[in-house]
């Protein structure tokens, strides 16, 4: 075998021990996109105002682990609902299960319709993780910072339940 056939192969044994696929219960046909929602409590803040929510995010997942985030809302407190998501069908927040571990969005943005500390946050990329306990599945999101000075913090139970397999 050529030092070139070895090569090749070792990358594409490398791509492939680094791709990670979704399993979803049930599974849609042939990795087909198919619904999914994320809720749970939020904090959303910006300039060091933070609001505690309760956020509902759905979209789509197919078996290749993309995701299309098309519709958010934050409520609960009186406050939550002046942060207004971008997400929509025409407008997905879109993205990618990275690892085992960690999920990217695309596009996230909200805008807080205030008077004071109000704006446009994004749209901008950020990074989540993905925790799977056997029966649940949890995104989480740390302090995520949006250009325009806001963050959301969120751990997020999906349903119906994902696994998240190499």
């Amino acid at each position: 075998m050529s030092f070139s056939h070895r090569l090749a192969v070792a990358a594409l044994s490398l791509a492939a021990a680094s791709a990670f696929a979704v399993t979803i219960t049930p599974p849609g046909p042939g990795g087909a996109p198919m619904p999914f929602s994320a809720v749970g409590p939020a904090k959303v803040g910006k300039f060091g105002i933070d609001l505690d929510c309760k956020a509902v995010f759905s979209g789509t997942v197919d078996g290749y682990g993309n995701v299309a985030i098309t519709s958010a809302s934050f409520s609960g407190g009186a406050l939550c609902k002046v942060i207004k998501p971008s997400a929509s069908l025409a407008s997905p927040w879109t993205g990618h299960v990275d690892t085992a571990t960690q999920l990217t969005l695309d596009n996230v943005a909200v805008n807080v319709k205030s008077p004071i500390a109000g704006g446009l946050c994004g749209p901008t990329k950020i990074v989540g993780s993905v925790a799977d306990n056997g029966s649940e599945t949890v995104i989480g999101l740390d302090a995520a910072q949006l250009s325009g000075g806001c963050s959301i913090s969120a751990t997020l139970s999906t349903t119906p339940y994902m696994r998240v397999t190499p």
